[in-house]
């Protein structure tokens, strides 16, 4: 593992990206790559970079397309059309659209077809979080996930995120479905490390603790078996059905790319119904109470989701931005 400077990295990433967009949306990915990792989300920022580019390259994302096309609408309620283009541009251009749209209607949804990978889903929540407002942000994807009760990949390792305002910082918390994002696991995997728990099969279909025989077979399984399972079927169906966009069934195994998917923006203005500060002095004492509990371990206490996000920030700013040999070797060769 070595570190690299925020700016350094933005400015090699974006040399590979001027072979497929102009300068000034190559800065803006670059941009996103460089923030998702610099935020701690290693596992959708940077290590993501090699494979965006292959994507480019072979087509399965439309690099000529960075801007969505909007489709229908009702109010607070809009359905886009993404092309295929560069999902995390036009992830974001949906994300200021809701937030837009919440501000004249109170709460807002726009739902997006076609789009070709986000990243990292609390991006988008955190830009409504920062901007004021509550986000509630799903994706569907490639079926990756091994549906509780079968034995091939037959659903989504579908992401959802959940942002909430807040003075000190926004919160988020952003997950997927497993016990363990594919991005953390191709991580772990570069670096040797194992598994506290089976979270995945082997290629022979076994359960295996060896992040990069999950890798190989793409067998990740559910958090919390049943529960896991249900809540990725209901994000793919609710995310297809208001898009009418792609299920992971269409969209189809991790062979076959992870293309078209659909997402989901939800955008709530908190302050245009309660008194926001006593809506944040409630959330304080919440967040002090957990931050008090005793630690189980005597290490590890409670925290809300995200909020230790401005530290890890900073830390990496200050510090450099760690990211793995490998994947900092494929940026420099880009770059060149």
């Amino acid at each position: 593992m070595i570190h690299v400077q925020y700016e350094e990295a933005v400015r090699q990433m974006t040399r590979g990206l001027e072979r497929y967009l102009n300068p000034q949306d190559a800065k803006r990915f670059a941009e996103i790559f460089a923030g998702n990792s610099l935020d701690g989300v290693y596992s959708h920022g940077m290590n993501r970079y090699p494979r965006y580019l292959a994507d480019m390259e072979n087509g399965l994302c439309d690099a000529r397309v960075t801007q969505a096309e909007r489709v229908s609408g009702l109010g607070g309620l809009e359905v886009w059309d993404a092309h295929f283009g560069v999902g995390p541009l036009i992830a974001q251009q949906m994300a200021e659209r809701a937030i837009e749209l919440a501000k004249t209607h109170g709460i807002a949804c726009v739902a997006l077809r076609n789009n070709s990978h986000w990243l990292r889903a609390g991006r988008y929540g955190l830009m409504m979080a920062d901007a004021g407002m509550m986000g509630l942000c799903m994706t569907n994807t490639c079926m990756n996930l091994v549906a509780y009760g079968a034995k091939e990949p037959s659903t989504g390792n579908n992401p959802i995120t959940i942002a909430i305002p807040r003075k000190a910082g926004s919160l988020v918390m952003d997950m997927a479905v497993s016990q363990y994002a594919f991005g953390k696991l191709e991580i772990m995997a570069q670096e040797g490390g194992m598994l506290d728990t089976p979270c995945g099969y082997d290629t022979e279909g076994n359960l295996t603790c060896d992040p990069k025989k999950i890798v190989e077979s793409g067998l990740m399984t559910p958090m919390a078996l049943w529960k896991g399972s249900a809540l990725s079927i209901m994000i793919d169906l609710m995310v297809s059905m208001l898009s009418l966009g792609r299920t992971s069934l269409e969209i189809g195994t991790p062979a076959d790319g992870e293309k078209g998917m659909s997402q989901m923006f939800v955008c709530m203005n908190p302050a245009a119904v309660v008194d926001m500060d006593k809506a944040e002095e409630q959330m304080e004492k919440s967040i002090a109470f957990l931050n008090a509990l005793e630690p189980k371990d005597g290490v590890h206490g409670v925290h809300a989701p995200g909020e230790n996000l401005k530290r890890t920030r900073a830390r990496n700013m200050e510090r450099g931005i760690p990211v793995t040999e490998d994947t900092w070797q494929k940026i420099e060769n880009a770059a060149k």
